[in-house]
């Protein structure tokens, strides 16, 4: 079987030929598919995709155009500061997130307000589809693995409340909202929640198997109830439009899960995506399959493996197997790219050879 035949059989919740680890084309360099012809080619990566290692290309199949609004950038120093803002003008009001040494300052979302403004810019955003990238996607990747598919912004690619949180109000001003029931962020998540249902409609038509919601989430920020009312219904929803369209959807999870454990284990996607053991998450591959033993484990392996002399990180990786059960399991590098890569991966590939 080749690289994507086995990973592609894991993802599938099947049994492949060997566990896969898979690495995002971004880690590799590749930010574009043009990017990962020569990364492919490159001494070090081909090696290792010699030896078995899968990569994870990611493409948006839908565009979305704001309508009525300015959106533009301004920078200005004090002292050894630069500070870079980021404004959207609307008929409504105007917001900004400010960037200060290229590090986040300031949130979109400031006070109730904000989100009426945020609220406009949904109700007057065009989604249009744009399937003809993903045969692109796909060329480069090849045999090598599998492309992901994906909403607009690609990588802010969340269920509604997720996208409130990281991408527009920030985690101070989110859980504060959240915790006051300011009522302006609910009708935000109203408004959004039709126009993401509407959104996985076009992804559904569109080319590609497997998709991802880039969750991340932080369940400390919501809380089991609000798991509850604000992302199942989400997933109840989409999931069935998805697959009516021969997709199978994975969530972005890769922290702490134990509080909600037992909503995972009712909700209808089929894959979980990053899924890490302690200490970035709170529970264990074997705790996680006698939870949800039909589920399919993408799992990110802990970046503190990485640092094991070659026979306890290889051992570490096999009880990780062991654990998690060969049905439905893969791993992958999602978090972040291990300084002593070139070392450390032929170990676990060899592992899981």
């Amino acid at each position: 079987m080749t690289a994507r035949d086995n990973l592609t059989a894991a993802l599938e919740g099947r049994t492949p030929d060997r566990t896969p680890l898979a690495i995002y084309a971004y880690f590799m360099g590749a930010g574009t598919p043009a990017d990962l012809a020569p990364c492919l080619r490159n001494d070090d990566w081909k090696r290792l995709l010699d030896l078995g290692l899968s990569v994870t290309g990611h493409c948006a199949l839908v565009q979305a155009t704001e309508h009525g609004v300015e959106t533009g950038t301004e920078e200005r120093r004090e002292g050894n500061d630069v500070y870079e803002m980021t404004f959207k003008r609307t008929p409504v009001g105007e917001i900004r997130k400010v960037m200060r040494n290229g590090w986040h300052s300031e949130d979109w979302i400031k006070e109730p307000r904000d989100y009426r403004i945020v609220q406009w810019i949904v109700e007057h955003t065009e989604l249009q589809p744009c399937y003809d990238r993903f045969a692109e996607h796909e060329a480069a990747v090849g045999e090598h693995g599998v492309t992901v598919v994906t909403g607009s912004g690609d990588w802010l690619h969340r269920s509604p409340l997720m996208t409130i949180n990281i991408d527009w109000a920030g985690t101070e001003q989110f859980c504060m909202d959240v915790a006051l029931e300011v009522p302006e962020l609910f009708d935000l998540y109203a408004a959004m929640k039709k126009q993401f249902i509407a959104e996985q409609r076009l992804i559904a038509a569109g080319p590609g198997r497997f998709v991802k919601y880039w969750e991340n989430l932080t369940v400390g920020m919501l809380g089991p109830d609000r798991y509850r009312d604000f992302l199942m219904p989400v997933y109840r929803e989409s999931v069935p439009i998805l697959e009516a369209g021969g997709k199978r959807l994975m969530v972005h999870y890769d922290g702490a899960l134990n509080v909600i454990a037992d909503q995972i284990a009712k909700a209808p996607f089929p894959i979980i995506e990053s899924l890490t053991e302690p200490p970035e998450g709170d529970m264990t591959y074997d705790a996680c399959r006698a939870l949800w033993p039909d589920k399919v484990f993408w799992g990110n392996l802990n970046i503190g493996l990485y640092d094991l002399p070659a026979p306890r990180l290889r051992e570490a990786v096999l009880d990780r197997c062991r654990r998690a059960g060969r049905r439905g399991l893969a791993f992958e590098i999602s978090e972040t790219l291990p300084a002593n890569w070139k070392t450390a991966v032929p170990v676990i590939l060899d592992a899981l050879a």
